[in-house]
């Protein structure tokens, strides 16, 4: 027997077709459809989901919604607070680069606005400072795409549009730090 709590969590995991979705490794995307699907003998329901950062579709398990981690984006208030942590002082990252990017890794697995954007925010700072290694790198461009992704979802506005208004508030933060020096 379901308790009155368990229920209210399962009601709102599900997703409807039209509701704009976080995947925490594909970034951000809108249901399309929920089709009924085999898999290895067994039958299951699964969202179909459009992504806005690349030309596909990722299904997900209905039964597996929470385990994987599949989200609302984000509202207003954690779109404004994930754009003013682009524009604060960078985190100091470790300069060993396996140590640095299992750091890294673990805030990207989470598929966390907040912690992409201190990913992104950190890394585009290193960059300025000492470069990216080729590893940096790709994950500094998947966290820039992922944030992109949900920003423009969220905004009603379109993935390019979305990187502008980032590089933007990243800017500011660099010129912020410059004028901060003297």
């Amino acid at each position: 027997m379901f308790s009155i709590e368990r229920v209210s969590q399962v009601r709102s995991s599900m997703f409807e077709i039209g509701d704009k979705v976080v995947h925490p490794y594909h970034g951000a995307g809108m249901v399309t459809d929920i089709e009924e699907k085999e898999f290895l003998e067994e039958c299951g329901r699964y969202y179909v989901i459009d992504l806005v950062a690349c030309d596909g579709i990722v299904m997900v398990p209905i039964d597996n919604v929470q385990e994987i981690g599949l989200r609302r984006v984000s509202g207003r208030r954690v779109i404004s607070r994930a754009m003013d942590i682009l524009a604060s002082t960078a985190d100091t990252l470790s300069s060993d680069y396996k140590e640095r990017q299992a750091l890294v890794q673990e805030k990207l697995k989470t598929g966390d606005l907040i912690k992409v954007t201190e990913v992104v925010r950190n890394l585009a700072w290193r960059n300025r400072q000492k470069g990216l290694t080729m590893s940096d790198n790709k994950l500094y461009q998947r966290a820039q795409t992922f944030l992109a992704s949900e920003l423009a979802l969220a905004k009603g506005i379109e993935l390019q549009e979305a990187m502008k208004q980032l590089q933007t508030a990243l800017n500011d933060e660099q010129l912020a730090l410059t004028r901060d020096q003297f």
